[in-house]
């Protein structure tokens, strides 16, 4: 009896272990249209010649360089908020041109004073930094360099 009952119980065992490792969990970033507040705001990289890189988030858009991407937009251009970790994703796609890069608020030191930062991340290694003021200096870096 002691034994029929030993093998039932490894019998239930194997077939548990079965189909946890046929159907793995999967971690899934959570998903909206609205942005972080902590993102939100106007944030600008400098690009040299006077000339800037500019982000605008609000509530319920994303604008990188006068293009807008926001919940009645189609295709591409249709916000969608996605979190990973500490990072944001807007609209992650497979399309290397297309796909905005991940990003973060910081503090970073700027003028002796730790201000507020928007970094983006996009590529490998390659870190890219945007203040709320305009600043006539890149703070943008890579670590591969």
């Amino acid at each position: 009896m002691m034994k029929k009952l030993r093998l039932l119980v490894l019998a239930a065992l194997v077939v548990l272990g079965m189909s946890l490792a046929t159907n793995p969990v999967e971690a899934q970033a959570s998903s909206s249209t609205t942005t972080p507040k902590k993102l939100r705001g106007t944030w600008y990289e400098y690009k040299g010649d006077k000339k800037f890189n500019i982000i605008k988030i609000t509530a319920h858009s994303f604008t990188n360089n006068g293009k807008t991407y926001s919940p009645s937009k189609k295709g591409y251009q249709k916000l969608q908020v996605s979190k990973w970790g500490t990072w944001y994703s807007f609209n992650k796609t497979k399309s290397a041109s297309k796909d905005l890069g991940q990003y973060k608020t910081k503090k970073k030191l700027i003028d002796n004073t730790y201000k507020n930062v928007l970094v983006k991340y996009k590529g490998v290694g390659s870190y890219h930094i945007f203040p709320t003021n305009k600043y006539y200096h890149n703070f943008s870096y890579s670590v591969l360099d």
